[in-house]
C-alpha cells in the first residue's frame, strides 16, 4: 500500500507510513483526520487499484485498516470538551486501563463490574489517576450486566446521581476454555452469551432511551478480531463477537442522527483472557496499558459520521 498523492492543503505534522499486510495500516500524525477534515488522500491499494478516500467517512477503508492517531496525548476530545463515560467491565483489562487513562486526562468515569472487592481497589487507583485527584469525581458500582434487573437499578442509580452519558463503552467481557465445541460445558457456553452479548443488550436497552432524550451520544461496542474471523477452541468467544458486530450494525440504523454507534476490535492484547487462550506466549503482545492512549484518542473523537463502522484499534 503506498500514498499516491496528497491534497496540497494536507496540514500533516509528519511522514505518513502505509504498511502492507494483513493488518496494514496507516499511521496519521494530525488528529484532524478523525474531526472530519476534507483532508483527501489517495492509497494505491493491493489490486493496483487507487482509491480517493475522505477521512474520516469512508468505512470501507477504516474496515480494512488500523488508524492511529497520534499527537498531543493530553487532548481531551474535539473542542476540549470533558466528557462523562460509561465503562462496563472496569475493574481489570481493558476497561481498567481505558478508564485511567480517560480520567487521567480529566474525564468523568462511570464504572461497574461484578466484584466489588476489586472495584473499591480500583476506586483508590482511580482516585489517584484523575486529574486533579479527586475521590468524588467518578461513580462505580457493582453489576451483573448479565442480569436485567441488575443493569435497570444501574441506569437509576447513574441517572440520579451523574445524569445521561456522553459515551458508553461495552468492555464487560468473558472466554471459554479452550476447548471443542461439542466440548463446552451449557453452562459455560451459556455464561460467555450471557455477559458478551446479553450484557450488552442490557446496557443499550436501559441507556439508549436515556441518550435519545438528549439526541446525542456514542456508543462503542467492544467486538474482537475472533467476531470477524473464526478460530478453533473458542467458538463460544467467536459467535458471541460475531453477534456483537451484528448487533451494533442493526443498532446504528435505528438511531436517530446525533448518535453513533461502532464496533471496535482492541487487537491482540495481553490480557487474562488472552493469556487463557495463548499460556506465556500472551505476554509477547502489547499490554492494556500501551493501548489505552489509542483507544482513548480514537473513542473522544468518534462523531455521527463513524455510526455503523467496524473499527480496529
Amino acid at each position: 500500500m503506498a500514498i499516491a498523492g496528497t491534497t496540497p492543503s494536507s496540514p500533516f505534522l509528519g511522514h505518513v507510513p502505509f504498511h502492507i499486510g494483513k493488518s496494514s495500516f496507516a499511521q496519521f500524525t494530525h488528529h484532524s483526520l478523525f474531526r472530519g477534515s476534507k483532508t483527501t488522500v489517495k492509497v494505491l491499494l493491493p489490486l493496483g487499484k487507487f482509491t480517493s478516500i475522505w477521512f474520516p467517512q469512508s468505512q470501507r477503508f477504516r474496515q480494512r485498516s488500523r488508524i492511529h492517531a497520534t499527537g498531543n496525548p493530553s487532548m481531551r476530545s474535539a473542542g476540549g470538551a470533558i466528557r462523562t463515560l460509561l465503562i462496563t467491565g472496569v475493574s481489570r483489562g481493558l476497561g481498567k486501563a481505558l478508564a485511567l487513562e480517560l480520567a487521567k486526562r480529566g474525564h468523568y468515569i462511570i464504572g461497574c463490574a461484578r466484584s466489588q472487592d476489586k472495584l473499591n481497589a480500583f476506586q483508590t487507583e482511580l482516585a489517584s489517576s484523575t486529574n486533579p485527584p479527586s475521590e468524588n469525581k467518578h461513580l462505580l458500582m457493582s453489576v451483573d450486566v448479565s442480569l436485567n434487573s441488575s443493569v435497570e437499578e444501574f441506569a437509576r442509580a447513574v441517572m440520579e446521581k451523574k445524569g445521561v452519558p456522553d459515551i458508553i463503552v461495552n468492555c464487560a467481557g468473558t472466554i471459554n476454555r479452550n476447548n471443542k465445541l461439542w466440548e463446552v460445558p451449557a453452562e459455560e457456553f451459556d455464561s460467555v452469551i450471557d455477559t458478551n452479548l446479553k450484557g450488552t443488550a442490557n446496557v443499550l436497552r436501559y441507556f439508549i432511551p436515556l441518550m435519545l432524550e438528549k439526541k446525542q451520544g456514542v456508543i462503542v461496542n467492544m467486538s474482537s478480531g475472533w467476531g470477524r474471523s473464526g478460530a478453533a477452541q473458542v467458538a463460544p468467544y467467536c459467535a458471541s463477537k460475531w453477534a456483537i458486530e451484528g448487533l451494533t450494525a442493526s443498532v446504528a440504523k435505528e438511531l436517530p442522527p446525533g448518535m453513533a454507534a461502532v464496533a471496535l476490535n482492541p487487537g491482540v492484547i495481553y490480557t487474562d483472557m488472552l493469556q487463557s487462550c495463548f499460556g506465556n506466549s500472551a505476554s509477547l503482545y502489547q499490554t492494556p496499558e500501551s493501548w489505552a492512549p489509542k483507544a482513548a484518542n480514537m473513542i473522544l473523537n468518534l462523531t455521527m459520521a463513524d455510526n455503523g463502522a467496524s473499527l480496529s484499534v
